[in-house]
């Protein structure tokens, strides 16, 4: 069992986002009612985003939650069906592609 399994710390991390991104994409199109669609928060100065930015040798993150949070609020107040749902967004408010 134990020869199976990816010698990464945080290999999950990354199926998920993908996984979570299929979701909303999925959802948008079945659901025709709801304005759905993941968002990119950044990197932010929580512990998980600290932790990985001394990974690189940076003493933190490089946004403040409460930047990430003004943001995030920011995008989901200026969201509708038709401009955003189904699509990946930044807190900065930018379109990601898939």
């Amino acid at each position: 069992m134990a020869r199976n399994v990816i010698p990464f710390p945080n290999a999950v991390y990354g199926p998920t986002k993908i996984l979570q991104h299929w979701y909303a994409r999925t959802i948008a199109v079945a659901e025709t009612w709801l304005t759905v669609f993941p968002i990119d928060p950044g990197f932010v100065q929580t512990e998980m985003g600290n932790r990985g930015a001394r990974a690189f040798d940076l003493a933190e993150a490089s946004i403040s939650v409460d930047e990430s949070v003004r943001g995030v609020v920011k995008v989901i107040d200026e969201s509708t069906k038709e401009t955003h749902s189904g699509k990946l967004w930044k807190w900065t408010g930018e379109e990601e592609p898939w």
